[in-house]
C-alpha cells in the first residue's frame, strides 16, 4: 500500500475492502483526495442475479467493487447474450458515461453476492466543484480502461487460443487465492464468449492444461494448481 493511503481506521468498517483491494486509480491518489471520495460514496449491496444497471439506463454514477463480482455483458436483438468482461473488487465501472451523459452502454448483473461503494451524480458533481482537478483523475480512471482494451484487441489479433486462455486465467487468479492454489468460479461458457472462443475450443484447451498439471476443472469453477506453469503457458516472465 502506498505511503499516502488512508489509514483502515480513519474510514468507515464497512468501506474498509476498498483499501486492501487491487486499485492502481485509487492508490495513487492522495490521501486527502482519497478522503474526498469516500466521504461522498454510499454502499450498494446486491443479491445475486441482481442487476445494478441495464443497457439503455440514464447515468447514475459510478461504482467501485468492494467484494463479489459483476458481469458486464450485452444482449443482442436476438437475443444472444454476450459477455464482455468480469468485474471484481478493486475494479472501477461507469466512468463511460461521467463523460458524454449518455445511456448505459451495456448490462452488469451480479454473478454472486456483491458489495459495491457507488459515487452517484450530484456526488461526483460536488467533488469536481471542490477540486475541477478531479475530472483529469477521473480521465485516468477513463485511459486505464481503454489500455486494457487495447491490449485485448491485440491478444486477439496476435496470440494463439491457448495463450489467451491462460492470460485470462491469470487475470481472474488475483482474487481467488485458496491456500497454495486459486479457485476461479468460471464456467467454461463464459470463457468462451470473454475470449470470442467456442466452448468446444475452450474445453479442449483446459484439458491440456488439465494433463499439464496446471490446473483442475470442476462445475462452475476452475482450480489453479501451479501459477508458475501458467504463466509459462500465458507466455509470461516467470522470475
Amino acid at each position: 500500500m502506498p505511503e499516502h493511503s488512508v489509514s483502515e481506521t480513519s474510514v468507515p468498517e464497512h468501506y474498509r475492502p476498498l483499501l486492501r483491494q487491487h486499485s492502481s486509480w485509487f492508490a495513487a491518489l492522495s490521501e486527502q483526495q482519497q478522503l474526498q471520495l469516500l466521504a461522498q460514496a454510499k454502499l450498494i449491496q446486491l443479491g445475486s442475479g441482481q442487476r445494478l444497471f441495464s443497457r439503455g439506463d440514464a447515468f447514475d454514477g459510478i461504482y467501485v467493487v468492494l467484494s463479489g463480482a459483476l458481469l458486464i455483458a450485452g444482449v443482442h436483438s436476438s437475443g444472444r447474450e454476450a459477455l464482455l468482461t468480469i468485474v471484481e473488487a478493486g475494479d472501477w465501472i461507469g466512468e463511460i458515461a461521467l463523460f458524454d451523459h449518455k445511456e448505459r452502454t451495456h448490462d452488469a448483473t451480479a454473478s454472486i453476492p456483491s458489495r459495491l461503494l457507488q459515487l452517484n451524480h450530484s456526488a461526483l458533481q460536488q467533488l469536481v466543484l471542490q477540486d475541477p482537478l478531479w475530472w483529469q483523475r477521473f480521465g485516468q480512471l477513463l485511459t486505464e480502461k481503454m489500455r486494457m482494451v487495447f491490449q485485448a484487441l491485440e491478444d486477439i489479433s496476435l496470440l494463439p487460443a491457448s495463450v489467451r486462455l491462460a492470460r485470462r486465467l491469470l487475470s481472474l487468479c488475483r482474487l481467488h487465492q485458496q491456500g497454495e492454489g486459486y479457485l476461479i468460479p468460471v464456467q467454461q461458457e463464459q470463457l468462451g464468449q470473454l475470449l470470442s472462443l467456442s466452448r468446444q475450443t475452450i474445453n479442449q484447451l483446459l484439458q491440456q492444461l488439465v494433463m499439464s498439471g496446471v490446473l483442475r476443472t470442476s462445475y462452475g469453477h476452475i482450480e489453479v494448481l501451479d501459477l508458475t506453469l501458467l504463466k509459462q503457458a500465458a507466455q509470461l516472465d516467470t522470475n
